[in-house]
């Protein structure tokens, strides 16, 4: 694309003005982030493409606050994808265009991680996110999806108002008791999971939000467990080792809004012409089934 050749452009000039010579940019994603690899040096640059053009002031925040978030977790053990250390992080303006500079990690094959391995990673980032210092927006990321409720209340399909019914008591729930609402990754699903020569590390801050306890859990298995089914063995082992640490009423909660909050979103987003309508379709066709299926193992709504 022209407008990313000359991104790219702008990005060598500015990591050459910062002393970083003789680049050869190597594009690793084009979506929502335009990454690039500033090789051979060990970093990775990170556009706000669709961000900046929104908002640019709001895109700064998200992205410095990502900075932020990912040094505080740092700082508490947990393995994350590290800002650059070689240079200034940023967030730098580029040709109007938010930059952040990473780390680079070179690609790597592990094995994945066993569902209490998994559950242990992601405590831990639950645990390491509530002593996060610095102010979050609340209920951030479900927003979005409030705003995809109100797209679609006007759909005729059933399926699709049975979930919207479900959607205005969840909402409704989460409103009322903000004071019980909790710093979280907001989208720690497997592909938040970075795959490293040190193990498996976090990445991807910009969804970091106060939601309902258990909401970094949920969104883990939320999917894995609609389309794999309650068998699905991390689903299975959070219900059967209590002493995993989790409350399954409120894990419950967090997995019911999570699902609501991935289809309606999902479904809104590939319905306007932009996203995997196949997917969105799948998860619409699977939801309100599975939703029981949860209420009847957790009691999330006796």
């Amino acid at each position: 694309m022209p407008q990313n050749d000359k991104l790219i452009n702008q990005v060598v000039l500015s990591a050459g003005k910062a002393g970083l010579t003789a680049i050869t940019p190597i594009v690793l994603n084009v979506g929502g982030n335009l990454i690039i690899h500033l090789y051979p040096h060990p970093i990775v640059a990170r556009l706000a493409t669709v961000l900046s053009e929104g908002n640019s002031e709001h895109a700064y925040k998200i992205l410095n606050r990502e900075l932020l978030v990912a040094r505080h977790l740092q700082s508490q053990g947990i393995p994350v994808l590290r800002p650059a250390d070689l240079v200034d992080a940023g967030p730098h303006d580029v040709d109007g265009t938010w930059m952040t500079l990473w780390n680079y990690v070179p690609p790597t094959q592990i094995e994945s991680p066993s569902p209490g391995e998994t559950v242990e990673l992601v405590n831990r980032l639950s645990i390491a996110m509530k002593a996060f210092p610095n102010e979050l927006p609340v209920l951030g990321v479900w927003e979005r999806a409030c705003q995809s409720a109100v797209r679609l209340r006007n759909h005729s399909d059933q399926r699709i108002k049975a979930l919207l019914n479900v959607f205005q008591q969840v909402d409704e729930q989460m409103r009322d008791e903000t004071r019980l609402l909790e710093p979280c990754h907001g989208d720690a699903h497997m592909r938040n999971l970075l795959p490293s020569p040190e193990g498996w590390i976090w990445t991807d801050f910009e969804d970091v939000s106060l939601m309902p306890a258990y909401w970094d859990l949920a969104s883990f298995v939320g999917n894995l467990a609609l389309f794999g089914g309650i068998q699905e063995p991390t689903f299975r082992y959070i219900l059967e080792h209590p002493a995993s640490g989790a409350n399954l009423k409120a894990f419950g909660f967090a997995i019911t809004a999570r699902i609501l909050m991935s289809t309606l979103g999902n479904l809104d987003f590939a319905l306007a012409g932009h996203g995997d309508l196949e997917f969105a379709t799948g998860q619409l066709e699977r939801a309100e089934n599975f939703l029981r299926q949860i209420d009847r193992a957790t009691g999330a709504y006796r």
